[in-house]
């Protein structure tokens, strides 16, 4: 039975693009190989369904394509392989969640270029023509971690026998010399950090001052719990005593007064045995906690705010006076612009809140404690404390107060 004639006109269309009106409004549509329909939003212009189903036809029904799959089932188009790649990356790397997302994205971004492409045609200039459309005008930070991202996407597709030689393997990283090596923001000095405070909100005062007691950054704070009943990977909170309890410090050489533990896993390093750390409870740690609680709201989360707008509860929250760490970031950054400080510096250079982070570690470090612990930078241990969830071990730091001299 021979095909039905195109409308007059529309001889010229692309194989699959149709148009039909619907509720009074003419739509564009696409019709698959398998003769799923699929709309294009109302108002697109012709152009771009014409381009869209012309690229559609080229890569699920180029002839040549469907004959090169056939004679070699391992040279199939790279957009079919990046789905069995990303699976096993899944199932064999243990990736952190900002991790994955960057991989994701690098792969969308390699299929945008290449996803028609079949596998072992894929060659060294690919990878050229890669680096120079997503790295142009970017840092050499940047050029060698798309770099690192196509190494270890070509060496999954070498392990499924998908590409015959790794494409980029040869190519050179960017050295980076010393002196780009230096941090692009300014450190966040005492009078800085104190004048700050003053003029932040409650809760901005909160997250900076367990910031600087405990070290940890948004990613643990917007996420810190009053009350927890016991320490288990993925949850930042506390365990309160019954009574306060007395401890000695090695590093002070006297007793320190505790009232609990305050338990971190780390998000950005939530695979690593160093990840899990257990932070005593100080009177200047208690007080920034207790300083939350005279915001009067109800809510699980040490850090929080009853919000402005009645807009949808963050993905990253499940509480709706719980503060993204996006949002304790930018509050931090707004109170510093307000009070116009580091202000003979370009905005992208002025102290951010994670310089706390340092400013606190500088301090411990002068007082004659490795602050690395602290901050889940390392597996080694004082004390280990182990739970019931899957013997997580549990890196136990000094009780100390971080103080200004």
């Amino acid at each position: 039975m021979t095909p039905r004639r195109r409308v007059e006109g529309r001889d010229e269309w692309p194989e699959g693009l149709y148009k039909r009106k619907m509720r009074g409004v003419d739509r564009y549509f696409f019709k698959t190989e398998t003769g799923k329909e699929i709309f294009f939003p109302a108002n697109t212009p012709f152009i771009e369904a014409y381009q869209a189903a012309q690229a559609y036809n080229e890569q699920y029904r180029n002839p040549l394509t469907m004959l090169a799959v056939k004679m070699d089932k391992y040279n199939r188009p790279l957009n079919e392989w990046s789905k069995i790649i990303l699976r096993r990356i899944k199932n064999e790397e243990e990736l952190g969640e900002n991790a994955l997302s960057t991989f994701e994205k690098d792969t969308d971004r390699l299929n945008a270029l290449f996803g028609h492409v079949l596998s072992k045609e894929i060659t060294p200039e690919h990878t050229t023509e890669y680096l120079n459309h997503y790295c142009a005008g970017k840092s050499k930070n940047v050029y060698n971690r798309k770099l690192s991202f196509l190494n270890k996407f070509f060496s999954y597709m070498m392990d499924e026998q998908a590409i015959t030689t790794h494409p980029s393997i040869g190519k050179k990283w960017r050295k980076i010399k010393r002196v780009e090596k230096q941090k692009a923001q300014a450190d966040l000095d005492k009078e800085g950090y104190i004048a700050i405070y003053d003029a932040a909100p409650t809760w901005l005062k909160v997250a900076m001052s367990i910031c600087l007691q405990s070290t940890h950054a948004v990613k643990e704070l917007h996420r810190l719990k009053h009350k927890i009943a016991k320490p288990k990977a993925g949850e930042c909170g506390c365990v309160w005593f019954k009574e306060p309890k007395e401890t000695w410090c090695d590093l002070t050489s006297k007793n320190v007064v505790i009232y609990g533990n305050m338990y971190i896993h780390r998000h950005k390093s939530q695979h690593k045995k160093s990840s899990f750390v257990c932070i005593p409870i100080t009177e200047a740690l208690k007080s920034a906690i207790d300083l939350s609680k005279t915001d009067g709201l109800i809510c699980p989360y040490i850090v929080r705010r009853k919000p402005t707008r009645n807009n949808k509860i963050s993905k990253h929250c499940d509480h709706r006076f719980q503060i993204t760490s996006n949002n304790i970031s930018r509050g931090f950054s707004k109170v510093r612009d307000e009070l116009e400080l580091y202000s003979h510096l370009p905005k992208e250079k002025r102290p951010t809140f994670h310089e706390i982070r340092r400013l606190s570690a500088r301090i411990l470090l002068n007082a004659g404690s490795s602050p690395s612990q602290r901050m889940a930078h390392s597996d080694e241990a004082t004390t280990k404390i182990y739970t019931d969830t899957n013997d997580i071990e549990w890196t136990e730091v000094a009780p100390l107060s971080v103080r200004f001299d």
